[in-house]
């Protein structure tokens, strides 16, 4: 059997034509390939919205009849539960540093990229968030922060914000754990941008109407997207897709790596000073989103 032509010696002709027809037979492969992809990606999707809707209403009953009996341990058990769930069913991938304080009463301030930051950061603690008002108008979500009292602020209404900082009070008074996100935004998630003070007002307000109450614990929280995939779960205030979207999007990755950083708590008093104390969590929010970014490409 005569030997197989040597491509160097019939010429650079020669290679350029193989590696032409290499590159035809990869081509053509990647088009057989498309509408398998196109099927997994609708069924992915369809996995993920069934899992979503079928998960709510499994568990909604129990969080009604909590809700009638006013059963706050209860809300808490269905929250933590259906969060757990949903970091599941989205395929969030967290990678935690630091744990959640255990000192009462506890208010949290964390950077702010997406509405995933909420399921991230439910699934550790039963958290009753302070939202920006346009979340109660989104479709089936809306709902869902309504059931779990999130308290909503209206930023464009300056003078009604005197009224969030009582009703933070009043659920930190109630035992409720706060969530805050300072920024008063959604970023990037490469950075922190400065943190606004004026939700702080809660701490002290529920200070001074407790004079028993030497302190309330304020935690720092970063949550940041890592990975290949970091980028399509960031909602970014300048991103302007709709949440519908944005959570079809979301649904489509198998994968999303998180990393959840829990800082060390700072104890807040009645003469604590407001804005010192959001430049002391911003601080430490910002070192740790760029440790978390530091590590990832280390990795890489």
């Amino acid at each position: 059997m005569a030997p197989a032509p040597d491509l160097k010696t019939l010429g650079p002709a020669a290679e350029v034509r193989s590696r032409g027809g290499t590159g035809r037979q990869n081509g053509l492969g990647e088009l057989a390939l498309r509408p398998a992809r196109a099927v997994l990606h609708v069924l992915r999707v369809a996995y993920v919205l069934a899992g979503i809707f079928v998960v709510t209403f499994a568990l909604y009953p129990f969080l009604a009849v909590s809700v009638v009996l006013r059963s706050r341990a209860g809300q808490r058990w269905v929250a933590t539960r259906y969060h757990r769930i949903m970091r599941g069913l989205l395929g969030l991938r967290i990678a935690v540093h630091g744990a959640p304080s255990s000192s009462r009463p506890l208010c949290i301030a964390s950077n702010h990229t997406s509405w995933l930051d909420i399921v991230v950061i439910s699934s550790f603690l039963p958290v009753v968030f302070v939202a920006k008002q346009e979340v109660a108008s989104w479709p089936f979500f809306g709902w869902l922060a309504r059931l779990q009292r999130s308290i909503f602020v209206d930023r464009e209404r300056k003078h009604l914000v005197h009224r969030t900082v009582e009703q933070i009070a009043d659920a930190l008074l109630a035992g409720e754990i706060i969530g805050l996100f300072p920024e008063g935004t959604s970023t990037d998630g490469t950075g922190v941008v400065p943190f606004r003070s004026a939700l702080i007002g809660g701490v002290h307000a529920a200070l001074r109407r407790q004079p028993r109450l030497p302190a309330i614990f304020m935690q720092p929280v970063s949550v940041t997207y890592v990975g290949p995939n970091r980028r399509g779960a960031v909602w970014a205030l300048e991103d302007e897709i709709p949440f519908f979207p944005h959570l079809l999007q979301v649904a489509a990755m198998r994968r999303i790596e998180v990393v959840v950083a829990w800082g060390e708590p700072v104890s807040a008093d009645v003469g604590s000073d407001r804005k010192a104390l959001a430049g002391e969590l911003e601080q430490a929010v910002r070192a740790m989103v760029a440790d978390a970014h530091q590590s990832r490409t280390a990795q890489r």
